[in-house]
């Protein structure tokens, strides 16, 4: 009886680190490779350095369209107040929770 509850305590463990460990390596965004991005003026705030920049949203609703490469459009990514877009060459990086509406043709 004592080997079993140990048994189910290590296995119990093993789960909740194991979930851990993958919460880990799952990044929380999605990355996009872009050829061109269109923050909307006043909504946005820059930090970071080169060679990439984050972008944090100063208010909800802030818009940043994507034009994807190979694309013909523009996506509109909406975000809520402080979520951030990372800036790495041409892969934009997005936090969890950014709403993407309907492409607009370039």
């Amino acid at each position: 009886m004592r080997r079993t509850w140990t048994v189910k305590l290590a296995v119990a463990l093993a789960a909740l680190l194991s979930t851990r460990s993958l919460g880990a390596d799952t990044l929380g965004y999605v990355q996009q490779k872009f050829s061109d991005l269109h923050f909307e003026k006043g909504k946005w705030r820059r930090t970071g350095q080169l060679p990439c920049s984050t972008y944090v949203a100063e208010a909800d609703g802030a818009v940043v369209e994507v034009l994807r490469i190979g694309m013909g459009n523009l996506v509109p990514f909406k975000a809520k107040k402080d979520l951030a877009v990372t800036v790495c060459g041409s892969v934009v990086s997005f936090d969890e929770g950014f709403e993407t509406g309907k492409p607009v043709e370039k």
